[in-house]
């Protein structure tokens, strides 16, 4: 059968283009994506192309899907998987398989497995892993975002702590704690911020800062009554608007530092920060991961020797974190479409991926089936202007807020244009 994907090709050579799907193995399954966000690490492998890690040497002959946010419906079920999976399935991906030392994963390795496509063959080791996930989040978009939370959830249960009277170590977030995100109004940032004030184990205190005062205030109006709902102090700061950020910061950890510290951002100078920052026995996650292969900076071994200072990073998630994302959602306890800034059609895959350094904003969403330019939600009432077709959708986003939602969603699967076979 025909499917329509977004290929890489090589370095900085993605294309949006048909390609037949074989017939499904008996140990496969077929099935349509519906939804997939951009991720950063998809910037790396075009940049790197055949020298990245998970990308095939010979991709400039055999082009792999890219994309791994995903969510859609199974198609067709193998033989094999009966017992487990059926058509209609709603499903999700958690991508790093780790299968057997290998580092091939769905969006990077894969001929016909990526989140950027109309329809997707599923290889037998991602259901061999367990990392299929079938839900009942009602939204493609949320599901899709399973995978991203995914990676935040891993980081903060990776958080730890010792136990000074034995060698056992108490993990995740600190609760009743106090708790920073440095570099937190990103995409990436506002996921850690949702998890911190949803997830079961919750600081007492929650700090973020971030350099950009119109992410910051998009981010007080998306958190602020969270966080007075579920009794948790949330501050925002813009370091670079106070004279003397480090003693404010160390004031609001209540002068002894934070316990847990997630670093969103590949500075050097904020890592040095974070570490000033850290309490006894404290935990800082490097989160960011940097291009740099030679990224240092300073770390006080005397407060890791006598201040149990712990220093850990992490990248990805795994089916667990993944699973916690999606119940969740499930439970409505996060808000995935607080990580939503920009919305399009298969066909803006290329340009956007490859300018995701540069893009402003938060999430970019793609809806696979459909055929319209990548649009900022913020700028969507002068889109609507010039394309009067979005009027309707600028209305909804409108009244939600300026946020996505499921009415939206629904809105573009019924009127968006459709992909045609002569693009």
């Amino acid at each position: 059968m025909k499917s329509w994907g977004a290929r890489l090709y090589g370095k900085m050579d993605i294309r949006v283009e048909p390609f037949d799907l074989p017939d499904i193995r008996e140990d496969e399954i077929l099935a349509k994506v519906r939804a997939d966000t951009l991720c950063m690490s998809t910037l790396k492998a075009a940049k790197l192309g055949p020298e990245h890690k998970r990308v095939p040497a010979d991709v400039d002959k055999h082009p792999v899907l890219v994309g791994h946010e995903c969510a859609g419906e199974l198609v067709q079920v193998g033989k094999r998987w009966a017992d487990r999976y059926k058509a209609g399935d709603q499903f999700t991906i958690q991508p790093a398989l780790n299968y057997k030392g290998s580092m091939d994963s769905p969006g990077y390795s894969y001929a016909y497995c990526g989140g950027d496509a109309t329809y997707v063959i599923l290889p037998p080791e991602l259901m061999e892993v367990d990392c299929l996930l079938v839900h009942s989040v009602k939204e493609q978009f949320r599901a899709a975002l399973a995978e991203p939370y995914s990676c935040v959830i891993g980081a903060c249960r990776s958080l730890f702590r010792s136990d000074r009277r034995s060698h056992h170590h108490f993990m995740g977030i600190r609760n009743g704690g106090k708790m920073a995100i440095i570099g937190g109004c990103g995409p990436m940032g506002l996921a850690a911020i949702d998890y911190a004030l949803a997830g079961p184990q919750r600081p007492q205190r929650l700090v973020v800062t971030d350099a950009d005062d119109a992410r910051i205030t998009r981010a007080q109006e998306i958190f602020r009554h969270v966080a007075i709902e579920r009794g948790i102090e949330l501050f925002f700061i813009n370091p670079l608007k106070e004279e003397q950020n480090e003693e404010l910061l160390k004031n609001l950890s209540g002068g002894n530092g934070f316990d847990d510290i997630l670093v969103m951002v590949a500075s050097a100078p904020l890592l040095e920060q974070a570490n000033r920052l850290l309490a006894f026995n404290g935990c800082i996650n490097f989160f960011a991961g940097p291009t740099d292969q030679n990224f240092s900076a300073a770390l006080n071994y005397y407060g890791v020797h006598y201040f149990d200072h712990h220093v850990i990073g992490t990248t990805g998630g795994t089916a667990d974190d993944e699973r916690e994302a999606l119940e969740l959602m499930e439970d409505g306890l996060i808000r995935p479409e607080a990580l939503v800034s920009h919305v399009g059609g298969l066909p803006a895959v290329p340009e956007a991926t490859l300018a995701l350094d540069k893009l402003p904003g938060g999430k970019k969403l793609i809806y696979t089936e459909y055929d319209f330019p990548l649009f900022a939600l913020d700028e969507l009432s002068g889109e609507a202007e010039k394309k009067p077709w979005l009027a309707p959708l600028c209305e909804i986003v409108g009244k939600n807020g300026g946020l996505w939602s499921l009415e939206a969603e629904q809105w573009i699967f019924e009127h968006a244009p459709a992909l045609k076979d002569d693009m």
